[in-house]
Formats: structure tokens, sequence, C-alpha cells
């Protein structure tokens, strides 16, 4: 039995996830101020992953005979934890884009600001909401989720640590790698979603691969279960 599970972290992430690859000093400046892509610590939702994903499978409405697919939503999280700039990276249908960036404004003040040597900064956020024929991608129940081991902050240090920007590369974007965690946790399967440039599509694929063995067996119905997972890696 396979489910599917797109990846919410900054993904987080990522979550998830924040708006380029984990490299050092690579913040986007403005003449107002500066947004960060990454930091030492990044934004997190005020209760957690959890929290985060209970209010999004609220507060988006969504039924089976609706479009299915992807929306990608930035934004950037203020040093006061509200939520500014938001916007439509990729559209899947204009009602769920607009409920999507409403909801995703909705959560303004509700969030914990990254934090870059001791001092809150602003921190541009990157967040997928999949739709499929059992509701938002964020309504996944919590038995079925996928999860790193050590947790979500165990997957922010691997990804700070891992990733890099690769020299030579000229374009950024983001690429999506899906891979399957088998019962046993071990990946098989790994695809590439789309491509940006075949040196970054490679990087994005190799951080993929390592991954490999980092993986708690997902349980459906307190059965192990194989998974497929969808990992953006945004440079």
């Amino acid at each position: 039995m396979r489910q599917t599970y797109t990846l919410l972290f900054s993904l987080s992430l990522l979550l998830y996830i924040p708006g380029k690859a984990f490299c050092q000093n690579n913040a986007a400046a403005t003449p107002q101020k500066t947004i960060y892509e990454y930091v030492e610590k990044m934004p997190s939702y005020n209760g957690g992953q959890e929290a985060m994903l209970k209010y999004l499978s609220g507060s988006i409405p969504y039924t089976n005979t609706q479009v299915q697919g992807m929306v990608v939503v930035s934004f950037v999280v203020d040093t006061n934890g509200s939520v500014n700039q938001v916007k439509v990276l990729k559209g899947l249908d204009p009602k769920l884009d607009s409920v999507c960036v409403q909801s995703v404004r909705n959560m303004s003040g509700q969030w914990t600001p990254g934090i870059n040597n001791g001092k809150p900064v602003p921190v541009r956020y990157t967040l997928p909401v999949k739709f499929n024929n059992s509701g938002s991608g964020s309504a996944t129940p919590k038995d079925a989720m996928p999860e790193f081991i050590g947790g979500r902050k165990a997957f922010e240090k691997f990804m700070y640590q891992k990733v890099k920007y690769p020299r030579g590369a000229k374009k950024h974007g983001t690429v999506y790698v899906s891979f399957i965690i088998n019962e046993d946790g071990s990946l098989s399967d790994y695809k590439l979603k789309n491509h940006l440039e075949p040196i970054l599509d490679e990087e994005a694929l190799k951080l993929a691969k390592l991954t490999e063995g980092k993986w708690m067996p997902t349980e459906k119905d307190g059965k192990k279960v194989k998974v497929q997972y969808t990992m953006p890696v945004v440079f």
C-alpha cells in the first residue's frame, strides 16, 4: 500500500521549506531591509508543525471534485512574527490559489521569527500545499507522515550542513525530488519532478540520496507502509 505525502517543512523545508538552498551568506538585500533566505534558526509556527497542518486543513476548503495538484506559496516571516509579501510561486487553480494566499496571510502573528547572529531577522519562507482526492495535503493523518530521525531540528541541521550551491551554477529556483520511503526505512525510486539546470538537478538528487537511513518507517493503521515523499530543494 503506498501513501503520498508532500514535504511541508522549510522546508521546512523548506517545510518544509525557506527561499534558497542552505548555503552561507545568502541574503537578498533590498533598500529597506535585508530579507534572509536561511539563518541560524529558521522561523517556526507557534505550536509546531502539527499545529500548522491542523490550521491549514481547517482553513483551506477542498472537495474531491476540484482539481488535484500543488500550490506553492512564498512569504516573509518578519521580526515580529507577522507575515507579508505573500505570493503564489506555482499556481493550480485561481480559487485554490486565492484561498491558499489568504490562509497564509491569516497566519500573521502566529510565527516565532528567525534568528541570525542572536537577533530576529525577516526570513523568506516557501510552503507547498498539495491537493488530492483525500483533500488538502496539509490534512494528511499524523500516522501517515514520514519522520526524519531526530525530528525537524535534526532535518534542518542536516540541510544546513549538507546543501551547497554548486560552483558554476547560474540559475535560482526549486528542484523537487521524490522518492519512496520503504517499510524498513530505506529509500528507493528517486525521481526529479522538474528540472532547473543539470548541475542543480544533480545536487538536489545527491542531497535526497544522502538522507538514506535517516527516515523512520511510516505507519498507517498500525502497519508499516511505503510512502512517496517529495522534497523541495530551493537554490
